[in-house]
């Protein structure tokens, strides 16, 4: 049985034709139901959750100033009712850990990591640290890519699943949890289509996307 998947992308830094390769090598035609989105309301307006929603959108979509972000109340309190209630499986790949404001519940129960900033490009390592299903036949890889530096959320836990190294130190690159009726995931590499289209990372988030789905 097919199913159905949110993919929400594209923002000032990471448009939409660098992730889109990566779409095709996700999630064939013939298992699932692909919608493809910029809009951040899109998600929110399905009556039924979809079986997964990917978040692969910076919570600054511009350089606006003053700069606005999109995360508000309506769109956390849906994605946490699809979440928790509804079975939906959350995985925020790389910029969609990006720009949660500290006090938001996506940062302090859902998702439980954010992104707080980066280095320049660099070497990066990705090496796994535990036994999940997420990281089934994943060796360590390294990418040309941004180092992020990660925050744990201080008031729900999660399992650190992989860290990632470079000249900078080693931050956390991967975790998971389940919350309520469902999973969430978040994995940090993933700056150029290069990166998302290395064979590792690729079998990463197949991985991350058959877990998270159930």
């Amino acid at each position: 049985m097919k199913k159905t998947v949110i993919v929400l992308l594209d923002d000032y830094w990471h448009p939409r034709n660098t992730i889109e390769p990566l779409l095709r090598e996700l999630f064939p035609e013939k298992d699932y139901f692909l919608r493809v989105t910029d809009d951040p309301n899109y998600p929110t307006a399905y009556f039924t959750p979809p079986d997964l929603l990917v978040n692969f959108k910076d919570g600054v979509a511009n350089t606006q100033i003053p700069t606005p972000n999109w995360y508000n109340g309506d769109w956390d309190f849906m994605i946490g009712r699809a979440i928790e209630q509804g079975g939906m499986g959350y995985l925020a790949v790389h910029c969609g850990t990006a720009n949660i404001p500290e006090d938001h519940p996506m940062f302090r129960k859902y998702l439980r990591a954010r992104f707080l900033r980066h280095p320049p490009r660099c070497p990066v390592t990705f090496e796994p640290q535990a036994e999940h299903p997420i990281l089934e036949g994943v060796k360590p890889f390294t990418l040309e890519d941004e180092h992020y530096v990660i925050e744990l959320s201080p008031d729900a836990p999660t399992q650190v699943l992989a860290v990632s190294t470079s000249e900078h130190g080693q931050q956390p690159a991967l975790w998971a949890h389940e919350l309520g009726c469902g999973r969430v995931c978040g994995v940090t590499p993933g700056h150029t289509t290069e990166a998302l289209l290395h064979p590792e990372y690729v079998k990463l988030l197949k991985n991350a996307v058959a877990w998270c789905i159930r």
